[in-house]
């Protein structure tokens, strides 16, 4: 269960495989319209990626079973230009980080096929392991490999694999507790196996059903560069 609306503030560190880091701030809101979740971020800090946002709309699975396509926008000041991120770019890094345009979002139940491939425990709680295989084979991570715990049914680590089978990314998700009634993740650290690079998303102020504009989810907003 999520709430209505969401709002934090994050810390994004990105480490080099030399163990070089970069520090970002981005702030989230996000808002559930029923059939439409609508969400947007942007960036606050450093000064080379202020201004910086990215705009949401996902849908809710049709009756029929089909999944329509998010609609994504990127928001780019130096540019001073909004940039539609298509179906193909949706697997590209988000702002050389090590997650994707999707992993941002709520990825569509009704895009995988599943099979569970048992139980196993994961800092001390216990958890399904089961299989996601993605429907479109084109997919850039066509499978993945969730653990999710039992208790409460949040997602506790994932392996991502590559076309060639290989496992690409590892996903840790920790500070897992109850937030204003809702369980909710506070770190997430992303690593790219392949490349030595690792991406720690540490979410702050985290709030739950507050008084969230409409106006804040447009592209108008994207262009203003900061939400207000």
């Amino acid at each position: 269960e999520k709430g209505k609306t969401s709002s934090y503030t994050a810390t994004m560190t990105l480490t080099s495989k030399k163990g070089k880091n970069r520090v970002r701030e981005v702030v989230m809101r996000s808002k559930d319209y029923g059939d439409t979740k609508k969400s947007i971020l942007a960036f606050t800090l450093p000064k080379d990626v202020a201004g910086v946002g990215y705009l949401m709309f996902e849908y809710d699975d049709r009756a029929d079973g089909t999944t329509p396509d998010s609609d994504n926008w990127l928001y780019m000041p130096a540019m001073k230009k909004v940039r539609r991120i298509t179906g193909s770019d949706k697997g590209d890094d988000f702002m050389g980080t090590d997650f994707t345009y999707e992993d941002m979002g709520d990825r569509s139940l009704n895009k995988d096929t599943y099979t569970l491939l048992g139980e196993e425990s994961v800092d001390g709680f216990d958890c399904w392991k089961i299989e996601c295989k993605a429907k479109d084979k084109t997919e850039k991570v066509p499978r993945r490999i969730v653990w999710i715990r039992k208790d409460n049914y949040m997602l506790s680590k994932a392996e991502f694999y590559d076309r060639q089978g290989k496992l690409q990314r590892t996903l840790s998700c920790t500070g897992i507790k109850q937030i204003d009634g809702f369980w909710t993740t506070q770190s997430m650290l992303m690593k790219n196996v392949q490349t030595g690079h690792s991406t720690l998303l540490e979410m702050k102020e985290i709030q739950f059903n507050q008084d969230l504009s409409d106006s804040l989810f447009t592209v108008a907003t994207l262009e203003r560069g900061s939400l207000r």
